[in-house]
């Protein structure tokens, strides 16, 4: 027993020298909160800030919220969900925290958005002051339907906030896109679920009404798209991901690809990773 405690406080303290070195070369970091101790945390913290690199904590609801607050404090923007965190008022006392540490908060709601907390770990109401005190909505349709109405309200309430509602679309474009737009959400949507070319007009001009209309659409790019649509929709505007290179080296389509990839976007705009859709 001696013998593998030795080997595994060996083992943490040879991983905390990779996390560390790795934040002296100025990288932006994305931790788990239950893979190192609260020290190592806080010093990476620290010199990603000196470095004026980035450093995400994706929460497991290991820390307690003077821990918390204490990174956020340091810089650390802390990434969490309804299946980590269930006290609104801790959500809000980390987001201070943060904020006065010049980082930010972005929460996933997984669960129903329900009026009451029978089925949800946060009601609707809590979700909006979520919005109103500057947290960063991420919501997916995945598993549940949405009610486009109410996405439309917490979008108007982060951008009161002066943050923003990330919504993950699985399905057809919605008319109703455009009231997101209005109040400052964004929307990430697969190539999958779009019109094949039979509809490449009324297709081009559904997204030239969006981004008229103020919408900030993603499209992640995962081989659904047929390839003679693509320059036309790059031509929109929209932001186009790719989850992997698509062309080879000889295609003249690996133009676009790159030109594509020069968009970066804010990385506020998306949880944790740009090329994941939830």
């Amino acid at each position: 027993m001696e013998e593998k405690s030795l080997k595994e406080q060996k083992d943490s303290a040879e991983r905390a020298f990779d996390l560390l070195s790795l934040a002296k070369e100025g990288r932006d970091l994305t931790v788990r909160d239950d893979q190192y101790d609260f020290s190592v945390l806080l010093d990476s913290v620290k010199i990603c800030r000196q470095r004026g690199s980035r450093f995400r904590l994706a929460d497991s609801g290991k820390l307690d919220r003077f821990q918390l607050e204490w990174l956020g404090e340091e810089g650390a923007d802390f990434y969490t969900s309804d299946e980590a965190r269930a006290d609104f008022s801790e959500l809000e006392l980390v987001n201070k925290a943060c904020n006065r540490g010049r980082a930010y908060v972005a929460y996933f709601h997984h669960g129903p958005l329900e009026l009451s907390k029978e089925k949800s770990r946060f009601t609707f109401s809590e979700l909006q002051e979520m919005g109103r005190c500057g947290i960063y909505l991420h919501i997916t349709n995945r598993e549940k339907p949405r009610d486009l109405s109410q996405l439309s309200e917490l979008a108007f309430t982060c951008q009161k906030g002066r943050s923003w509602l990330v919504y993950y679309h699985h399905g057809l474009l919605e008319p109703s896109f455009s009231e997101l737009g209005r109040n400052g959400a964004w929307i990430h949507v697969s190539d999958q679920d779009l019109p094949q070319t039979e509809n490449t007009i009324l297709f081009l001009d559904q997204l030239k009404a969006f981004l008229a209309a103020g919408v900030n659409l993603v499209i992640h790019l995962e081989k659904g798209m047929d390839l003679s649509l693509f320059p036309d929709v790059m031509a929109t505007g929209v932001f186009v991901l790719f989850k992997s290179s698509l062309f080879d080296y000889k295609s003249p389509f690996r133009i676009l690809e790159r030109k594509a990839a020069k968009r970066k976007l804010d990385f506020r705009t998306y949880y944790l990773y740009p090329g994941f859709l939830p």
